[in-house]
């Protein structure tokens, strides 16, 4: 008979440093300033233009890339399915930190509209993710 008291998955525990550090590697990727990098390295311009060469692509790719943050965030650390805000303050600390790499490493701009996109697109996505995750447990 099964015991109900008892986590049935053992090997999450086991899991749980690789999924950390898989976690760490998309955020590191998230924040990277890709658009630095097609300035220095012509020929990732292609990737970059091909990913977000215009502006539907650019938005979906915010919402998507955040969507994907929040999902491993709210598997990682369970906790956080029951404190949204707290949920939502890191996952818009992180679209502050990427826009301001952004800015900082190649954009050399004054914030405007876009960035203001860029963040609301971003919140989206980690909002859409803690509806289906979060509030279902």
């Amino acid at each position: 008979m099964m015991q109900l008291d008892k986590p049935q998955n053992k090997s999450l525990g086991t899991q749980r440093p690789y999924l950390i550090l898989a976690l760490i590697l998309l955020i590191a990727t998230a924040l990277f300033p890709f658009g630095w990098l097609a300035t220095v390295w012509p020929g990732f311009s292609v990737v970059t233009n091909f990913i977000f060469g215009t502006e539907i692509a650019h938005i979906i790719g915010h919402f998507a890339v955040f969507g994907l943050m929040g999902s491993g965030v709210l598997l990682l650390f369970p906790s956080l399915r029951q404190r949204f805000w707290l949920y939502l303050g890191l996952m818009f600390l992180l679209g502050v930190i990427q826009e301001f790499l952004q800015i900082a490493s190649f954009k050399h701009i004054i914030p405007a509209f876009d960035e203001v996109l860029d963040l609301t697109m971003d919140m989206l996505g980690a909002a859409t993710v803690f509806y289906f995750l979060g509030c279902k447990s």
